[in-house]
């Protein structure tokens, strides 16, 4: 195992564990619900830290760009086991299609990671290769939403 994956496994132990806590706090699908939504909005934060520097209206901060790809990184990890069958409520952005193509919905959020990493690296090369990855991800981002979530 290399490293990086055995750091991806600690933070999702950790996500995991949280997550957990949260699903055994009340009743199984509010709770689940509870818990994907702040994992999302989490990654939603994190994204528009990136953004804002792949947009030129915050200097590009290496650092800041790995703390925000580790957070998208443990959400992905921990995401997947949060979208039982079953789990479908009114209270979710989730579009019923996400359950339809659970296989499809957790590959993406493997791509998403994938991308998000690529961010890491970019970020060392600077603002061209930041802002040419940070499109990829976005893309993902976007395409999962257009299958996957309703609109807002």
């Amino acid at each position: 195992m290399t490293q990086s994956m055995g750091c991806r496994l600690a933070a999702a132990a950790g996500v995991a564990a949280l997550a957990l806590t949260l699903v055994s706090t009340g009743t199984r699908g509010e709770t689940l619900v509870e818990a994907r939504q702040r994992l999302m909005v989490a990654v939603v934060k994190a994204t528009k830290v990136m953004r804002e520097m792949a947009q030129g209206k915050a200097k590009l901060d290496p650092d800041l760009v790995k703390d925000s790809v580790r957070t998208v990184s443990e959400a992905t990890a921990v995401l997947p086991n949060l979208f039982p069958e079953g789990s479908q409520a009114e209270t979710s952005a989730a579009l019923p299609a996400l359950w339809q193509n659970k296989e499809d919905f957790d590959a993406r959020l493997d791509e998403m990671n994938r991308s998000a990493i690529l961010l890491v690296f970019a970020a060392r090369q600077g603002d061209g290769a930041f802002r040419y990855a940070f499109d990829q991800y976005q893309q993902v981002c976007q395409g999962c939403h257009a299958k996957y979530r309703k609109p807002e």
